[in-house]
């Protein structure tokens, strides 16, 4: 997998992994991964460590899904990075509440962050410089990896590589 070596902040976007269905009067927010979800993030969490991106701070949307998968992310890698939530990762939040979020911590270089769709793609084309209507169409437990020559991240930065839940997995 290629690397972002040049760079000096590299940020990793992750969408969710598979999350029960809503269920009547269940709050969207409350949804937990499911067996089969956490079981997938496992091996995904492994395939992106041995791909290389090892993440000294995770930021996840405060969604009890994202926070699973996050979570699962976090406990793979050793030590265990910080683990926080930022509502800027909500469905409805934007790019720029995020980089002021980022900016908290600016001694962490390497970042993964875990939110949802379609928020993650409209993310990923402000970040990397793509028109506004482009759509990356995050798989749940997919991500991509966004270098940057500084902190704090200034689009555009480059997308260093994009890869699949099933590819994930496999690297595992």
């Amino acid at each position: 997998m290629p690397k972002a070596d040049d760079h000096t902040y590299e940020l990793c976007v992750m969408r969710h992994g598979i999350a029960a269905e809503r269920s009547i009067g269940q709050e969207d927010s409350r949804r937990a991964l499911t067996p089969e979800g956490k079981e997938r993030m496992e091996k995904i969490a492994g395939g992106l460590l041995k791909g290389g991106f090892t993440p000294s701070w995770v930021i996840s949307s405060p969604y009890l899904r994202a926070l699973e998968t996050a979570g699962i992310v976090a406990e793979a890698v050793s030590p265990a990075p910080p683990v926080d939530r930022c509502e800027a990762l909500e469905p409805g939040g934007t790019p720029e509440d995020l980089i002021a979020f980022l900016s908290r911590r600016p001694e962490h270089k390497h970042v993964l962050v875990v939110g949802h769709e379609p928020d993650l793609s409209a993310l990923v084309a402000r970040l990397t410089g793509a028109a506004r209507q482009a759509r990356f169409g995050f798989k749940k437990g997919g991500c991509c990896l966004i270098a940057f020559d500084g902190f704090p991240p200034r689009p555009p930065g480059q997308l260093v590589w994009w890869l699949t839940p099933r590819l994930l997995r496999k690297l595992a």
